[in-house]
């Protein structure tokens, strides 16, 4: 906070100086030019005089010097050494102005308060962490953690090869629902351990939670399949599956899940009730399992793809052998790229006609600022290449094809 008062400080010096020194330099600047170049045109115009002389052209030559002389006098500014030119009282006004109107105004637009706070959680550090995370204090808001993952933020800014500390990030993160910030502290940790173990079930929580299913999928099925007896990957994997009201999936999960704990374990209760749970919204639902193939799409935009406030990014499928009513679809209003998306059957327009009556599809993704995916004006478009519909894909669509 020192280094930028400093800096405003003078910045505001600056500034004032840019004020100052026209008010005490510019008139006699001014004057000075100018009677150069009034000097400058009576040498000119005598050297005239001398030639014409010369050649017989003036009768009184004197009378002409003298006429010279003295139209150079009466053009000559006199600038007599004033103390009001170098008076305080002449800029001083202006200066104390200048200084009132910026800090008055960093003072109400300003991010001070922001500052303020953001220093006030650096220096709480021990003190948020201990209360959080050693005494777990129930009085502890959602605030406070916030606070403490901006203090952690700025300690990692500085010791950025701390792997406890991205870790830890990465897991108060996902308490708070914030799975970029997870996805990206997690990355960072995976990259400054060997074992990777112990982070790769909170990583692929991060994935799912930010779209990237299949990927999160992935890495869960082979951390079960090296430690089989992993609950924490086996209650990620049924979270999963009831992101995408999957619930006879969950089901199976918890209840495996349930076979591995001994029924003394604190969680064994809450894990009967996660299952009696799916239970009951899949008799509600009635309603068969969604299968066929899912595509977990990444749809990035490129540089020349204008913004506008209000647009909103449709991701669908249609036929590949020809045809634009989309099969399957997603909607994403004040989309921020790049983000990642799965669709599937679940995402069907139509119930039986879907992705599995399909052969291949092309997925399509746009931009259409007016919110009408028919409409389109000032709207951009991306394309897949034909994609087989016998398995599961992650691609890439980048947006960059006006229509």
């Amino acid at each position: 906070m020192t280094l930028f008062w400093i800096f405003s400080a003078l910045l505001t010096a600056i500034l004032a100086l840019v004020i100052i020194l026209p008010l005490t330099r510019g008139r006699a600047e001014s004057s000075h030019s100018r009677n150069e170049l009034n000097t400058q045109l009576y040498r000119q115009r005598l050297l005239e005089l001398e030639q014409d002389s010369e050649q017989g052209l003036l009768e009184d030559s004197e009378a002409a010097e003298r006429e010279l002389q003295k139209s150079l006098l009466d053009d000559m500014v006199q600038e007599p050494q004033l103390n009001t030119r170098k008076s305080p009282a002449l800029w001083l006004p202006a200066v104390l102005v200048v200084i009132a109107v910026s800090y008055a105004g960093y003072w109400q637009v300003g991010a001070h308060r922001e500052v303020a706070q953001w220093q006030d959680a650096s220096g709480r550090l021990a003190e948020l962490s201990r209360r959080i995370l050693v005494e777990q204090d129930e009085s502890m808001t959602e605030q406070d953690v916030r606070e403490l993952m901006l203090a952690l933020r700025t300690r990692l800014h500085q010791d950025g090869d701390d792997f406890r500390g991205w870790l830890l990030l990465g897991r108060l993160a996902l308490e708070m629902r914030d799975g970029e910030t997870a996805k990206e502290s997690l990355e960072k940790a995976m990259n400054l351990t060997a074992d990777v173990q112990a982070v790769v079930v909170p990583y692929a929580e991060a994935l799912a939670m930010t779209g990237e299913t299949l990927r999160a999928e992935g890495l869960i099925k082979n951390a079960l399949v090296q430690d089989p007896d992993n609950l924490e990957a086996w209650s990620v994997f049924a979270f999963m599956a009831l992101q995408q009201d999957d619930f006879a999936t969950a089901a199976e999960r918890w209840r495996e899940m349930l076979t591995r704990m001994s029924p003394d374990n604190p969680r064994y209760a809450m894990i009967e009730r996660s299952v009696a749970f799916a239970e009951q919204r899949l008799a509600a639902a009635d309603t068969t399992p969604v299968t066929g193939p899912r595509y977990e799409v990444e749809v990035n935009t490129s540089s020349s793809v204008p913004y506008h406030p209000g647009s909103v990014l449709f991701v669908f499928a249609v036929d590949a052998a020809g045809g634009e009513m989309p099969l399957v679809a997603r909607r994403i209003e004040q989309p921020a790229f790049p983000l990642t998306i799965t669709l599937s059957n679940a995402d069907a327009m139509v119930a039986d006609n879907n992705l599995s009556s399909r052969e291949a599809v092309v997925i399509k993704a746009r931009i259409a600022p007016s919110g009408n995916v028919a409409d389109v004006t000032h709207a951009w478009e991306g394309r897949s290449g034909v994609l087989s519909t016998d398995e599961d894909r992650r691609i890439s669509v980048m947006i960059d094809t006006p229509l």
